[in-house]
């Protein structure tokens, strides 16, 4: 559609992981796969991965392949990745949060998006109509748009009208 578009996530590179700690596993038991696929208790990486904003069609391979690469890390709070990378974003951006749960520091940190004239949406991964009802209560309050990210089938219906948005 010719938007700019970019992507800034807490994830960890699988490539960076395994060019630092190698791909040397035996995986000849269930225990040994499962263990070499754990996150490690604490990240010492603490660098968002970031795909620079901006428009065209390889943009979205760009982003594609990072998100391929991404492994979940507890490296960066959201307050952490958001003081550390709104530098770097497009004062007209429309920032979309993607959370599986509301806590105060992630209400506070899209609050102070919200503050900086930035645009922001959340999408909630939760199933559950009701948890979903009292996590988006906060940020509905605050004029933070919610929206329910049940199962795979339901990206389509959410991501529908944060791109009708950005059109408009």
């Amino acid at each position: 559609m010719g938007q700019q578009v970019g992507l800034v996530t807490n994830g960890r590179d699988a490539a960076d992981r395994i060019r630092l700690q190698g791909w040397g596993f035996d995986m000849r038991t269930r225990d040994a796969a499962r263990k070499a696929a754990e996150m490690l208790p604490a990240s010492h990486r603490l660098q968002p991965m970031v795909v620079p904003t901006r428009a065209g069609a390889d943009q979205l391979l760009r982003i594609m392949a990072t998100l391929a690469r991404l492994e979940l890390t507890d490296g960066l709070t959201l307050p952490q990745l958001v003081g550390e990378c709104m530098h770097r974003l497009p004062r007209n951006a429309t920032v979309v949060v993607v959370v599986p749960a509301v806590t105060d520091a992630a209400i506070l940190a899209m609050t102070m998006l919200k503050r900086q004239g930035f645009v922001v949406a959340a999408v909630l991964s939760l199933w559950d109509e009701y948890a979903f009802s009292v996590a988006s209560g906060p940020l509905l309050a605050l004029g933070i748009d919610t929206y329910q990210l049940k199962d795979e089938a339901s990206i389509a219906s959410v991501v529908a009208p944060l791109v009708q948005r950005a059109a408009a």
